[in-house]
């Protein structure tokens, strides 16, 4: 009895068309086909992975596609009182306040110090001048390309601020 070679990635990538045209024929929407579409994938991928024998793919597909589609959708439960979140998540803004203090770490002390003194402690431009003996112009000019090398580093767009990146509320 000859043996039969297992079914491969690249068979199961060629099927993706056929696989979306029938998720989007059984499924309600778009978005629910192309759930469908994934763990349909996802499980097949993962048997095959495992070395199970699939004798004939597109047929398995396409089954273990159906069958995910008959199943009943979970039921979604309304946020009350008792089973919303009570505090939000930490874990975003300390990633982001460590970024921030790293690329921070990388400007020039100078440069580092001006940023910290205008855009975190709320100091004014005349204010830092006076301190410092030097024009508003230049603070301006020094605070606007350290600002301009800290989005770089945090690859930011220039129209977004760092001190966002740092605020309790999303902009």
């Amino acid at each position: 009895m000859p043996t039969q070679k297992n079914p491969t990635g690249k068979e199961l990538t060629a099927l993706m068309p056929a696989l979306h045209r029938l998720a989007r024929k059984i499924a309600p929407s778009k978005a629910i086909a192309d759930d469908l579409m994934q763990e349909a994938l996802l499980r097949v991928w993962t048997r095959l992975d495992a070395g199970e024998p699939i004798d004939e793919l597109r047929p398995y597909l396409m089954t273990t596609l159906r069958n995910l589609s008959r199943r009943p959708a979970r039921a979604l439960s309304e946020l009350t009182d008792e089973n919303m979140p009570c505090t939000m998540a930490e874990a975003p803004r300390r990633m982001a306040t460590r970024d921030v203090l790293l690329a921070l770490a990388r400007l020039p002390e100078k440069d580092a110090s001006l940023l910290v003194k205008v855009a975190f402690n709320g100091e004014g431009y005349a204010e830092v001048a006076d301190v410092m003996g030097i024009p508003v112009g230049t603070i301006m000019s020094r605070v606007a390309r350290a600002r301009a090398r800290l989005r770089a580093d945090l690859d930011l767009p220039a129209s977004h601020a760092v001190e966002s990146l740092l605020e309790d509320e999303p902009a």
